[in-house]
Formats: structure tokens, sequence, C-alpha cells
């Protein structure tokens, strides 16, 4: 992160704390009783909603959001090792070399090699895994908007709730204050969570996706070049023409079909 993004972040970071907590307080803001309602509403209706496995697997596929993705340079330098081994029918070194790749689908294509699968066999293994690695990815995204809408609802619903109670104690101003505060902040709680976390998680994980098919793309050409025995130096000029595209997603999204999987959800 350069100084220019840092600097944003941080004016980001002040402007909306600063405003939150100015002439409020953290007794204020801190209230058990709206972050329960709002929590506990969301989660007992994630558990109606989905399956344990898929939430399960929402929350890894979160997690590795905040993990290092391994570059296309890396990728085509593992393709090109790969090829050269190939080439020489150095099978006893594609296995070690197989067994230190930290890339689970450049594995699977590895394996499909050493077995001699076809060529149509490996096209085929290979973009079923990938099909399946998507899906998971969409579904994941399919619960965090799940989240993101039901979080404003229960807030909502926690603000229902304080001022009926309000209603029943109008003889009491000790009793209003508190039920106010549930009332207000459970809304609060709401808003911020959809589209303070859940939206831009969401947004990380869309983008992840997306990166993560078209290198799984990458991979499965590299895979079927070397099964037709081309030359390392082919594989990495054909492959390494992909560098000159931007960077960007919507650069890499270029390289993934429109029919594909990542646009399901």
């Amino acid at each position: 992160m350069n100084i220019v993004l840092g600097l944003a972040l941080a004016v980001g970071i002040l402007s909306f704390t600063l405003t939150v907590f100015r002439d409020i307080g953290t007794s204020m803001i801190l209230n058990g009783d709206a972050f329960m309602i709002v929590i506990g509403g969301t989660i007992i209706a994630m558990f109606v909603g989905f399956p344990v496995q898929r939430l399960r697997q929402a929350l890894n596929d979160i997690i590795a959001t905040f993990t290092e993705q391994r570059g296309r340079e890396e990728i085509i330098r593992d393709i090109i090792e790969i090829a050269r081994m190939y080439r020489t029918t150095d099978v006893r070194s594609i296995e070690n070399r197989m067994s230190t790749v930290n890339d689970h689908f450049l594995k699977v294509g590895g394996n499909l090699l050493l077995n001699n699968h076809s060529v149509e066999e490996i096209r085929s293994t290979m973009e079923r895994e990938m099909m399946l690695k998507v899906l998971n990815s969409n579904f994941s995204q399919n619960v965090i908007k799940t989240i993101a809408r039901l979080t404003p609802s229960f807030g909502l619903a926690g603000t229902v709730i304080s001022l009926i109670k309000m209603f029943r104690h109008l003889d009491s101003i000790e009793s209003i204050a508190p039920m106010m505060a549930v009332a207000l902040m459970s809304t609060f709680y709401g808003v911020v969570i959809a589209n303070l976390f859940m939206m831009p998680l969401n947004a990380k994980i869309r983008e992840r996706a997306i990166l993560s098919e078209a290198t799984m793309h990458l991979t499965i050409e590299g895979i079927l070049m070397i099964k037709n025995m081309e030359h390392p130096l082919k594989i990495e000029e054909k492959l390494g023409g992909c560098q000159a595209m931007d960077e960007s997603p919507q650069g890499l999204q270029q390289m993934v079909p429109a029919n594909s999987m990542s646009n399901v959800i």
C-alpha cells in the first residue's frame, strides 16, 4: 500500500469514527441489546437458510481473501518447469515437484499428466474441477449477500420491538431513554454491518473468484500444451502473451469466457 492510499484510508477511518463517536460516547455506541437483536436474528436466519457445510465454506472463503493469491508469473514459471521435465520423461522429478507445489489445481493437472490421460480427459477433468471451485465461490457470495440483506432488516425489527416496549412505559422517562437507544442503535448496527463489512467482503470474494478463474484457465492451457509436447519456450511465449493484458480485474475478466460460472449468481 503506497503513501497516498494509506493516507486516504487513515482519513476515512478518522472521519467515520470521529463523526460516529462525537457527542455520543462509547457507552451509547456499544449497545449490547441492539447488537444481540441484529446478530442473533441473522445467525438464526442463516442456519435456517443454509446447511452448516455451506456456512463453513463461506467462512473459509472469507479468510482466504486475506491471504496472498498466487500470481500468473509464478504459475507460468511452474508450468515451464514441469514442461521441461515432461519433455525429458523425468517422471520422478515431476512427482517430486508436484509434492512441493502449493497449488491444488496445478497438482490436479500434473497428476493427470503423470497418469498419461488423453488431452480430452485432461481438459474435461480440469474444467470440471474449475467449475466446482467457481460454484463454491458463487455460493459463498450468495451467503454473504444474504447476510447483507438480513442485517438491516433485523435492525429495523429491533427498532420496532424497542418502540413497542417504549410505548408500554411512557409513564417513566427513565425507562424510555435506554429503550430509545436500543431502537436507534439496532438500525445503525444493521446498516453498518451490511454496508461497511458484508458488501465489501462480497466484492472482495468476487474479485478473487475472477482472478482465480483466469489463472485456472491459464493453467489448463499450459497443461494441455505440455501434454502436446510443445517446447517450453513456445509455452512460455504463448502464456506470457497474457502478461501484456491489463492487471486490473476488468482486464483479467476479459480472459474469462462470457458464459463463465463466475456470473451464475
